[in-house]
């Protein structure tokens, strides 16, 4: 059975009105566009009052919140052996050395016990910050990171590109209090020092390109702002860009609520099925969800390449996974230990886009089949 997969970006004439407003207006030529600075206050209040600079991508991000760190020619970067290769590639650009951690077992993110044990095992002296990245529907352990940055003198950089609106929630202590009311939400995004956002093509929001950056730091915030005004802005936003993203902040919560309730088909129906493809992200108690794309491992490399040509024939937008860092030189980075389990995901992982998450409501059945039928032939 083949999966008609909904389009994204949305095709929403609200986009397209914002779109031609800027251009009538002339808000699209301006320096200081008020679409951004509208979409850049819509953002800040979403985030505790974080202080927010716009940018034309994650990875721009990435690269102006490493220079707030300080991180230059001879520092080190702590990030996960398996991440986004973007992220390597710009501590590289920097002159600095990355430092890989192997996630834990079961897991696509490193936990604290690994950092804490590099803090006391290996001097840290060069390491300038560390990057936690929440993947593929997966939260990393921010806070206690977070912990482990402080006592060492770190800065913690989120990046969240992949998990824009996903947190945690915890419960209060005072239990005499009414239940809704015992739950606290915390955001990713406002635990990092500096926290990265990506508006690319394929993500929750999109304007194509476009990111952003959270800033929780007063220190780090004025460095920043010294290093982006040139006085002109370094690696801006469009105002066309954020023309767009503007309706779909609009409608967020309503398409967070449509992934989660067919996330969650997803999930029940996987316990009975799939059961040979090891399930990742959506496990973890507390976690608000905003999945982006759905992850498994594959029985090996050959079978993932077999899912992933098969899943293409039937019109569901699965694809590999990243590569692993497991294989980098040695001369590039500083490998602790022979990050395994990083290999392994670089050869089996394989994802399933948000895009088949947005299917109208009862009609997941059809993607379910279609890959029962993928399971079925392979297995």
């Amino acid at each position: 059975m083949d999966f008609d997969c909904p389009s994204w970006p949305p095709d929403w004439p609200e986009i397209s009105e914002a779109i031609t407003s800027s251009l009538v207006s002339g808000d699209w030529g301006r320096y200081h566009s008020p679409i951004c600075q509208a979409f850049q206050s819509r953002l800040q209040s979403l985030f505790g009052g974080a202080q927010v600079r716009l940018c034309c991508s994650g990875t721009a991000a990435l690269e102006l919140a490493l220079r707030s760190a300080k991180v230059g020619s001879g520092d080190e970067v702590i990030l996960a052996a398996y991440d986004y290769p973007g992220n390597l590639r710009t501590i590289e650009l920097l002159g600095a050395k990355p430092v890989l951690l192997d996630v834990r077992p079961g897991r696509l993110v490193f936990d604290s016990e690994a950092i804490r044990a590099f803090a006391s095992e290996h001097s840290v002296g060069q390491v300038k910050a560390v990057i936690v990245s929440h993947l593929f529907g997966e939260m990393a352990d921010a806070m206690a990171v977070r912990e482990v940055c402080d006592q060492n003198g770190w800065v913690l950089i989120e990046d969240l590109c992949q998990s824009f609106g996903a947190g945690w929630r915890f419960e209060k202590a005072a239990c005499d209090q009414p239940a809704p009311d015992r739950a606290e939400v915390r955001l990713a995004g406002t635990v990092g020092h500096l926290s990265t956002l990506s508006f690319g093509g394929s993500k929750l929001l999109t304007a194509g390109a476009g990111g952003a950056l959270l800033i929780n730091d007063d220190p780090l915030a004025a460095r920043m702002n010294s290093w982006i005004e040139r006085p002109g802005e370094v690696y801006p936003m469009s105002p066309l860009q954020a023309a767009a993203l503007g309706p779909q902040l609009d409608r967020f919560e309503e398409l967070r609520a449509l992934r989660n309730e067919n996330w969650q088909r997803l999930r029940q129906h996987r316990c009975g099925a799939f059961s040979r493809w090891q399930w990742f992200g959506g496990n973890q108690a507390g976690i608000i969800a905003n999945p982006y794309k759905i992850a498994w491992a594959a029985e090996s490399k050959e079978q993932r390449m077999e899912i992933v040509r098969l899943a293409e024939q039937r019109g569901i937008p699965i694809g590999s996974g990243y590569r692993s860092f497991a294989k980098v030189s040695a001369k590039r980075c500083l490998k602790i230990g022979a990050c395994e389990e990083a290999a392994r995901l670089g050869e089996r992982l394989f994802v399933l886009d948000q895009r088949a998450l947005l299917v109208e409501r009862g009609r997941m059945e059809n993607l379910l089949a279609a890959m029962d039928s993928i399971y079925s032939e392979l297995t």
